[in-house]
């Protein structure tokens, strides 16, 4: 898999220019902050300046060798014929003086490409920070198989017992204290210094996920009916009902899976690592799928419709992410990080295969 990202004519001419500083710099460490910097497209706008830096240093640094040259010219020219000592030594000044516009030039250049680095860092830094934290929710969710576990709760109710006036209420309540966002709440201001599309999936992501909680809230405070003991897994529960509230559960897991699927596609570089991420939600988002679609079946109904577009990105996706595992496993070097990461990806696919046959039967 690649990036999301589209690389400008003026960020791909940046990449050319730093291309000898990198080959030097660089320490063949994929997760390297400094090979980082050279290739991340998260740092698309500080590769340029200091490209374009350095291209200034360079034309400053000719400039003043054209000026020492045509200086030590006039020079020799005056002195023409004299040998002596002196004569040396006023040639080396001049030379020499045509260089003080330098001095200036390096402290200033050296100052930006300071806090170019500095900026760096940080910014993957809080990349890094966020795709981890929706990475490792994305994971214990696809671990515990949550989205499994309400599709079946959707079908078999929980046990209730009776309320005042023979009610009957929800078993038990559903209270979260717990912060699983701290990434998110404190560095909310940060997301300001990536791309618009990443910022979106990154906020959307969270704000589903604050949903699923409201759901499941909603979930716990609906009383059951009557008609809630029958579950009607090929029908349409009808509005207000426990099953409907149900059903609204597992729709914003899958938006939200949907979305950290984006967003991982865009925070995460290393091929690796971004496929084996990419294959763990899925193994999820597909489960919610499969579910929703066979729920939504008006053809008229929005959310049928918006729920049909998936299809054919994921009749793409699957087969391209199978192929690139098996792939990159047989053409990583032996005993390296990349194949271990591949590795792990290649571990995942019988799982994932499964839930996209799953898929594919619904869809038939």
């Amino acid at each position: 898999m690649q990036s999301n990202f589209r690389a400008s004519p003026a960020s791909r001419l940046a990449r050319q220019m730093l291309k000898p500083l990198a080959s030097v710099l660089r320490t063949g460490d994929p997760h390297a902050t400094v090979d980082r910097l050279f290739r991340s497209q998260h740092v698309k706008d500080l590769q340029v300046i200091t490209a374009t830096t350095l291209v200034g240093l360079f034309v400053v640094f000719l400039t003043d060798v054209a000026l020492a040259i045509l200086s030590v010219e006039r020079t020799y020219a005056t002195y023409k014929g004299t040998h002596s000592f002196h004569f040396w030594l006023v040639l080396l000044a001049v030379f020499l003086a045509s260089f003080t516009s330098l001095a200036p030039v390096l402290a200033i250049c050296g100052a930006i490409l300071t806090w170019a680095y500095q900026v760096g860092c940080a910014r993957l830094g809080v990349v890094d920070l966020f795709a981890c934290e929706i990475s490792t929710l994305c994971k214990v969710a696809t671990i515990v198989d949550t989205v499994r576990r309400y599709v079946d709760r959707f079908n078999q109710p929980p046990a209730e017992v009776a309320g005042a006036g023979g009610l009957h209420m929800p078993a038990h309540q559903f209270t979260s204290q717990e912060n699983y966002f701290p990434v998110f709440e404190n560095c909310t201001r940060d997301l300001q210094t990536l791309e618009a599309t990443v910022v979106i999936n990154i906020t959307e992501f969270y704000t589903f996920m604050k949903s699923v909680r409201d759901s499941l809230r909603t979930l716990t405070e609906t009383r059951h009916q009557p008609p809630d003991l029958k579950a009607p897994f090929n029908q349409p529960p009808p509005v207000g009902s426990w099953h409907e509230a149900a059903r609204n559960v597992v729709y914003m897991m899958f938006l939200g899976l949907e979305s950290a699927r984006q967003a991982v596609g865009e925070l995460v570089e290393f091929e690796p690592e971004q496929t084996e991420r990419t294959i763990v939600i899925l193994i999820s988002e597909l489960e919610a799928y499969s579910f929703l679609i066979s729920q939504f079946k008006d053809p008229e109904d929005m959310r049928h419709k918006r729920l049909i577009l998936r299809e054919a990105d994921y009749r793409h996706l699957v087969p391209v992410l199978c192929d690139s595992v098996k792939a990159g496993t047989i053409g990583a070097a032996a005993e390296s990080q990349e194949l271990r990461a591949w590795e792990r990806a290649m571990q995942l696919l019988p799982e994932l295969q499964r839930r996209y046959q799953s898929f594919l039967r619904i869809q038939q």
